[in-house]
């Protein structure tokens, strides 16, 4: 899950979106050894994981926000590529 994670976070950054943080990014096992037919019942039971999801949702949401005011600064933004992708 860790590699999902990572690949589709890489796979964002090379679209140039920025990261909101290590918070905003969640990776996690739902109902791993159930029936696929009835795993969302593990996902609808699991409070902490939903609460998880919550979290990393306010973490984008607190990002997007500070990038419109201003006040996100992204490491090396502003400096020109010197070769375009």
């Amino acid at each position: 899950m860790e590699n999902v994670r990572r690949s589709i976070s890489d796979w964002l950054q090379s679209m140039e979106l920025i990261p909101a943080g290590s918070l905003a990014e969640l990776e996690r096992y739902i109902g791993y050894w159930e029936p696929y037919a009835t795993s969302h019942e593990a996902l609808d039971t699991d409070e902490a994981l939903q609460e998880e999801v919550r979290n990393a949702a306010r973490t984008l949401a607190e990002a997007m926000l500070a990038k419109r005011e201003g006040k996100l600064v992204v490491p090396g933004a502003r400096l020109k590529q010197p070769r375009e992708k």
